[in-house]
């Protein structure tokens, strides 16, 4: 899904959180759209680049013919450690919802244009194929 959508989605619900939470909010929306750094951080360790907008196209639907990319950040691991952490920190928490909102966007959106098999789901399993 591309940042642009996520940000706009991102809206409503931190405007709710907002009302009840005031600037402890802010961190749902970074939490929502910085979990997207693994895949930039994918893109350097694979092309040596920093450069965002190929960066992105390479992660556009049909911009990389690679499969079992791995966006750590991404994986069922990362979303259960964030889960373990935000039982000790409302800013956690919020980071946590934040990731979790953007994950259930992301899961969507493969399956809906059938792109589900490009991304590994865990990092575990990712690791067994590749040792």
């Amino acid at each position: 899904m591309v940042p642009k959508v996520h940000i706009l989605a991102s809206i409503p619900p931190f405007l709710l959180l907002y009302y009840f939470y005031g600037n402890l909010s802010l961190v749902f929306i970074l939490g929502s759209i910085l979990i997207d750094i693994d895949h930039i951080l994918w893109y350097f360790l694979r092309h040596k680049s920093l450069n965002l907008r190929k960066a992105y196209q390479y992660h556009r639907p049909g911009g990389s013919n690679e499969k079992d990319i791995l966006h750590i950040f991404h994986t069922i691991e990362s979303w259960v450690l964030f889960l373990f952490l935000s039982f000790f920190h409302k800013f956690l928490l919020f980071l946590f919802l934040g990731m979790t909102f953007h994950l259930i966007m992301d899961v969507y959106d493969m399956y809906k244009y059938h792109y589900s098999d490009i991304r590994a789901i865990s990092l575990l399993r990712w690791i067994k194929r590749h040792i």
